[in-house]
């Protein structure tokens, strides 16, 4: 059983309930306005159209600087590093063996010579008496046989010599093209082993002016390019007279690991003239010039090839696309403010800016800043935002 003093409670709480339901209805919540959004106009600019890939530095000439003697080395003629011309030398191989064996075979030359003006005398005296029966045949020909030996002996005896005297020329070790050198690998006193091939690494000698740069495209783009490279007025059954790459002039950027954009111009160069099966790849090349040799082999770069004429494209900031399942698009303000959703075809990414293919006109006003708060047929309230750079 409850008490009266509970009830009591629970009829007083009834009334007051009752009272306050009776009584004046409260204000509602005050309409919200417009959204309130910013706008840019949508930009024009004069652009090209890049593929970019990523590939390495390249040398354009390479020499491995090796002995093609054997001996001590006597002295190295450079420092490490240098950046040396053509025919400099640069090791001295100890020639004291080699300038005794082309004594040698000098000598030989002599002696031959020697032996054939007796024989050549021989054989003048043998042919008078010959004339006058006084020695057979058999002596005469004895004769002509050892002059004509003495000829053969004199030439092999001078082919003995121009090979002895490049031996004593190679024990000069000189630079075979310009550019720079690395370190000594070989340090006097030690001994070389000369050898087509097999001859001791001395140093190694690059020439980057110009300097290459070499990346891998994949097929369908090596396809793109090749019908655009080719000449379509150029009949299918002349194929010998394409114009290669090189004369093409096509430029290209390059970026290095630490550049902003791509500041370094180059020219497209050599394209292989196979596609590697087991990659799907094909191997091109860029040329640079490199004067101030800067650059060196073996280095990160990025490079861009252009890939259309230079033509009119219409921007808009990238942060003004909204995505709408797998469709991209955007708010365009009218006359009066009012929204209107555009359907978006995109181009590739430039900064903060995006290209356009279709959907929009250069000049329009493009929502950029409240998209979120947009409604179709809802008026807004709109002001210019900041220019940006693009």
């Amino acid at each position: 059983m409850r008490s009266p003093a509970f009830a009591s409670v629970v009829l007083i709480a009834a009334q007051i309930l009752l009272a306050s339901g009776c009584g004046p209805t409260r204000p509602s919540l005050p309409q919200p306005g417009p959204a309130k959004v910013t706008w840019l106009s949508a930009a024009e600019r004069e652009l090209t159209d890049f593929d970019e890939f990523v590939g390495r530095t390249e040398a354009s000439e390479t020499v491995e600087v090796r002995s093609r003697v054997s001996g001590f080395i006597k002295s190295v003629d450079f420092r490490d590093g240098d950046i040396v011309t053509k025919g400099q030398p640069l090791f001295k191989i100890e020639p004291d063996t080699y300038q005794a064996i082309q004594e040698q075979s000098e000598s030989r030359i002599e002696l031959w010579k020697s032996k054939k003006e007796l024989a050549q005398s021989r054989l003048t005296r043998n042919e008078r008496l010959l004339a006058t029966n006084t020695i057979s045949q058999d002596e005469y020909n004895e004769t002509l046989a050892a002059v004509r030996e003495a000829d053969a002996n004199i030439v092999a005896a001078q082919a003995d010599a121009r090979r002895t005297q490049l031996d004593l020329d190679y024990t000069d070790v000189k630079a075979e093209i310009e550019g720079k050198i690395d370190r000594a690998f070989v340090t006097p006193g030690n001994v070389v082993t000369g050898g087509l091939g097999t001859g001791t690494l001395l140093t190694r000698i690059v020439k980057n002016s110009p300097i290459y740069a070499y990346v891998d495209v994949d097929e369908r783009t090596f396809l793109r390019y090749a019908r655009r490279f080719n000449d379509p007025n150029q009949p299918e059954a002349a194929p010998a007279q394409l114009i290669p790459v090189r004369d093409r002039n096509v430029g290209v950027e390059m970026q290095l690991a630490d550049d902003v954009g791509f500041p370094h111009r180059g020219f497209l160069d050599f394209i292989e003239n196979r596609v590697d099966a087991a990659t799907g790849t094909i191997r091109i090349r860029a040329v640079f010039e490199n004067k101030n040799l800067f650059l060196t082999g073996g280095l990160f770069v990025r490079l861009r090839i252009p890939t259309s004429p230079p033509y009119k494209a219409t921007l808009i900031p990238e942060q003004s696309i909204s995505t709408d399942q797998s469709f991209k698009y955007c708010w365009v303000l009218g006359a009066d403010d009012l929204p209107e959703r555009r359907d978006l075809t995109l181009g590739p990414r430039q900064g903060e800016w995006r290209v356009i293919r279709a959907g929009i006109q250069a000049g329009e006003r493009v929502v950029v800043e409240g998209v979120q708060r947009v409604r179709a047929g809802q008026k807004v309230e709109a002001k210019q935002a900041p220019a940006m750079q693009n």
